[in-house]
């Protein structure tokens, strides 16, 4: 802490110590055996249970139930304003405003978050599902799937997919910052002879042994990566992104 505190110092940042706060990442099942107690200038920082960094809700399990919720609100307010104008415009339109109001909540460091428990992305998906139908003026049961098809939306679960495949297209052409370099390990790099996925343009799958393991961005990004097809990773960045996107719709 005397480090962080001189280091603003040296770069002459103010920190507004009443608005600071910390949290302590954890699994649920391990309990902290005490709760330290933080001082910036003799004044005591709260811990919270989560933060808010870069628009994104941290929680101290990394479940992201908090992150889902807000999100939620935010979508909730979209989807009133297309139950209000849809009346007034051609579906294009109306797509247009869909991805204007709603899925820069739904895409917004997804590729970290949408990494978690089904039941815990339900609500997006409901949500999601709920738009459609207002936008096609469908009634509340009507089968969603055929809507998506038509309006060309990914659902939720897909668009999960669809932006972590983008970012291992970007991490497989070298877009990313240095921060990601090794990131992720080739099998032609790990094995001394040639193997099917060696041959191939595939990433070495991670052994874990929990869901916190399966769930993380190392394992699912190298489990969507290695599942596409691998004309795919030759094409331009555009024409590869519709081409992943055309592969999800297709099967509505």
């Amino acid at each position: 802490m005397k480090i962080l505190i001189y280091g603003f110092l040296v770069i002459k940042l103010s920190l507004n110590v009443t608005k600071t706060n910390f949290v302590i990442f954890h699994t649920p099942q391990k309990e902290l055996p005490f709760i330290p107690r933080l001082y910036i200038n003799k004044i005591l920082i709260q811990k919270e249970n989560y933060i808010k960094s870069l628009g994104i809700n941290l929680d101290s399990n990394l479940h992201w139930k908090y992150h889902i919720l807000q999100v939620s609100k935010k979508i909730s307010k979209g989807i009133g304003v297309l139950t209000k104008i849809r009346h007034y415009i051609n579906i294009h339109v109306l797509t247009q405003l869909c991805y204007t109001l709603i899925f820069p909540f739904l895409t917004h460091g997804v590729v970290v978050w949408g990494n978690t428990y089904n039941s815990l992305l339900k609500p997006l998906i409901t949500l999601q599902k709920k738009a459609v139908r207002i936008m096609t003026f469908s009634n509340f049961r009507e089968h969603s799937s055929p809507l998506f098809k038509m309006l060309n939306i990914l659902k939720f679960p897909d668009l999960i997919s669809y932006r972590i495949a983008l970012f291992m297209y970007d991490y497989y052409t070298d877009r990313l910052p240095r921060a990601f370099s090794n990131f992720f390990e080739k099998v032609k790099n790990r094995h001394n002879y040639n193997t099917r996925l060696a041959i191939r343009k595939s990433y070495s799958l991670p052994s874990v042994r929990t869901k916190y393991g399966q769930l993380s961005l190392r394992f699912t990004g190298v489990k969507i990566w290695n599942s596409l097809n691998e004309e795919y990773k030759l094409l331009p960045k555009w024409s590869f992104k519709k081409a992943i996107q055309s592969d999800f719709v297709i099967l509505y």
